[in-house]
């Protein structure tokens, strides 16, 4: 069983992963509506999740590596 903190941390991960799947189709739909501000927007968001699903990886192995996972 996971405890509570690498539950959250593996939970955060998937979400932040997930959202990083929905960006192009936002950012297309952004510039359909002809939106430049939210299509500015939609890839500043992706770029800081990207950076985070970096850091919750690392978390992970982390924890991984010192038996706390």
């Amino acid at each position: 069983m996971l405890s509570n903190n690498s539950y959250n941390i593996v939970t955060q991960l998937s979400e932040k992963s997930q959202a990083l799947e929905l960006y192009d189709e936002f950012i297309e739909d952004a510039e359909d509506a002809d939106s430049p501000e939210c299509v500015e927007l939609w890839q500043k968001m992706r770029v800081q999740d990207e950076a985070l699903v970096e850091e919750l990886k690392q978390h992970v192995e982390m924890l991984v590596q010192n038996d706390k996972f």
